[in-house]
């Protein structure tokens, strides 16, 4: 079913999540999230994320695009000769394979917004998967993070 709307019919509507009303879950020390939307059957969806400074996240591949926006702080890809900074946009195309290293040096969390399509895959040491993270297990083990801190889950999350 497209959520694009046909000749003579309504469109869908916008929609809007004030970011209040979504508390931050604790995914591990120094890693948080909220989760702003699930794309439906599409594959994709968009999260806030807080790392702490000095945070490194696993090794991982993508297996659709991933578009980001660093609102506050500082991080880079292990991989790669740059550093994402507040006011920075990237791009990450399909197949793309990095470790997310925030700045030890930040003077606070770094903020950055991330749309992932068709998930990602987390690699060992080896490159072999050891886990596969995709829209609807993200909005899951959102809603199971925040039931075990005590946080009421969120009206909703944008389809």
């Amino acid at each position: 079913m497209s959520e694009t709307a046909q000749p003579n019919e309504t469109p869908p509507d916008s929609s809007v999540v004030p970011l209040e009303s979504l508390a931050w879950a604790t995914m591990a020390p120094g890693i948080e999230i909220r989760m702003l939307r699930v794309g439906g059957d599409s594959g994709n969806y968009t999260l806030m994320t807080r790392f702490a400074p000095g945070t490194v996240l696993p090794r991982h591949r993508h297996r659709g695009e991933v578009h980001a926006y660093t609102i506050q702080g500082r991080w880079f890809y292990k991989e790669y000769d740059w550093v994402a900074e507040a006011g920075s946009y990237i791009y990450e195309p399909p197949g793309s394979v990095h470790t997310l290293s925030v700045s030890e040096d930040n003077d606070g969390p770094t903020l950055v917004i991330f749309t992932i399509d068709q998930g990602l895959e987390l690699l060992d040491d080896t490159g072999k998967v050891i886990h596969v993270e995709e829209a609807h297990s993200m909005q899951a083990m959102y809603a199971m993070v925040l039931q075990n801190q005590g946080d009421p889950p969120p009206d909703a999350v944008l389809p």
